[in-house]
């Protein structure tokens, strides 16, 4: 939960991508991915710029720390709207399309992702993080590279 009070500062303060920042995206992703990565609110693009920073030296992990959010560019919510999703769907009460659609981000992101072509790690990221190894990954593949990832995203993006 520490994690979560901590986004929702580090969203309220994020500064945008400076233009050097915003090459280095252009560069290291196709168009159409690309352009789901811009799609989004400049918080997140901070926020996933700084959880993909560790990995540029190794492409399918730069791809998908800089993607693994994208979905939540549909629900267009603020700090203050994530909260009270995030708090709705933590009840059985019925909450606004809105919220189900930003809670639902992660299959959102994917579907997006993989309609426009990015990487099967990327898809698979969005689609599962923060949890256990996919179905249709190979553990053996996931594991050595993706625990630290999920880590950072867990934990060093969110300091």
């Amino acid at each position: 939960m520490l994690h979560l009070v901590r986004r929702f500062f580090g969203f309220l303060t994020a500064a945008p991508l400076t233009p050097r920042e915003q090459r280095t995206v252009s560069a290291a992703l196709p168009p159409a991915v690309a352009a789901l990565f811009f799609a989004q609110r400049p918080e997140d693009q901070r926020h996933a710029y700084e959880v993909a920073d560790g990995f540029r030296a190794e492409p399918d992990l730069f791809e998908a720390a800089l993607t693994h959010d994208v979905g939540k560019a549909t629900s267009d919510l603020g700090a203050i709207g994530r909260s009270f999703a995030t708090l709705g769907g933590m009840t059985r009460l019925p909450i606004p399309l809105r919220w189900r659609t930003y809670l639902a981000h992660s299959r959102i992101g994917a579907d997006s992702l993989e309609r426009a072509g990015a990487g099967s790690l990327a898809v698979a990221f969005a689609r599962h993080h923060p949890g256990p190894v996919p179905p249709s990954v190979d553990p053996g593949a996931w594991h050595p590279n993706m625990e630290p990832f999920f880590d950072a995203v867990v934990t060093r993006a969110d300091q």
